[in-house]
């Protein structure tokens, strides 16, 4: 203790351990700043951190949304070809049809009317005329030929004919529950069932439920309903014009046969044997195309 300096005196004027390390010549540590770095890279707050992440769902959000909407135009676009494909085979049936019967009437009027054609044959042939270039210009449709009032040959077809008699008539429909139902997917049938390399025309429970939904205005059919509207088609479509009995929808005499599903396989659905079906389109739509002709005598 130094003598005659207080204690306050002494602390004031005592040398540093600093002090001392440097008169001495001893490196001196830099003070430690890591603190002060640590609070300079604090982590962003919650609400930042939530920000972001909101922003990033949102994003995620809109790529799916946009990714659903491709998709759904590429089922379009695949819907609308495969409608293109099956509206030219029909076409093409009709016009089979079609021409044959010109054929057909053109080498009676030569053989019976060789020296005469008389102003009433000149219609007839007109008639037909008119008729082969509304199906070239594809404004003929082969469901409407099928299921015209001189077409008649199953009943599938004159309970078909007899609701869209009521729809032009603004008038309730004579069926009822699936014998009305099935008279839409018979129309289905015929515009959307698809070729297979067996040879046969197929129509799966999902095309007759959205048949049955967006145009018999059924929401939401449950797959009794759709299934028991399928086999009650079958059932209506013999080709001896009556109607198999209550189990025979797929009975060989039906011209479409129902066949059930498999879980977690095949859908039920609707099958033709293709040959025959375009056979029996030809036929019907000759009907047609000769009452068209009878109409003019």
């Amino acid at each position: 203790m130094s003598i005659g300096l207080s204690p306050d005196e002494i602390d004031a004027n005592t040398a540093l351990d600093d002090d001392f390390a440097a008169a001495i010549g001893m490196d001196v540590p830099e003070p430690n700043t890591s603190n002060a770095v640590t609070a300079e890279q604090e982590p962003p707050s919650r609400e930042t951190m939530w920000a972001v992440i909101q922003q990033q769902a949102e994003q995620t959000k809109s790529l799916q949304q946009h990714v659903e909407t491709l998709e759904q135009d590429h089922k379009k676009v695949k819907e609308e070809l495969a409608d293109a494909h099956d509206r030219a085979d029909r076409a093409e049936a009709v016009a089979d049809a079609a021409i044959a019967h010109i054929r057909q009437q053109w080498t009676f009027s030569t053989d019976a009317l060789e020296t005469r054609v008389d102003n009433v044959t000149t219609r007839v042939f007109e008639n037909h005329e008119q008729r082969l270039q509304d199906i070239e210009h594809d404004r003929v449709d082969v469901s409407d030929l099928i299921n015209s009032d001189v077409t008649h040959d199953l009943d599938i077809q004159r309970k078909t004919a007899a609701r869209l008699a009521a729809e032009r008539e603004d008038t309730d429909s004579p069926l009822s529950g699936n014998k009305h139902r099935m008279t839409f997917l018979w129309r289905e049938f015929i515009e959307s069932a698809q070729k297979t390399k067996g040879g046969k025309l197929e129509l799966d429970s999902s095309a007759c439920r959205r048949r049955l939904e967006h145009r018999a205005g059924i929401h939401d059919p449950n797959t009794n309903t759709v299934q028991r509207s399928m086999k009650m088609l079958a059932r209506h479509t013999r080709r001896d014009g009556g109607v198999s009995a209550s189990g025979e929808w797929d009975d060989e005499g039906n011209l479409v046969r129902f066949e059930p599903g498999e879980r977690g396989g095949q859908a039920a659905r609707l099958i033709a044997d293709a040959d025959e079906f375009r056979e029996f389109a030809a036929e019907q739509s000759r009907a047609a195309l000769e009452q068209g002709g009878d109409e003019t005598r």
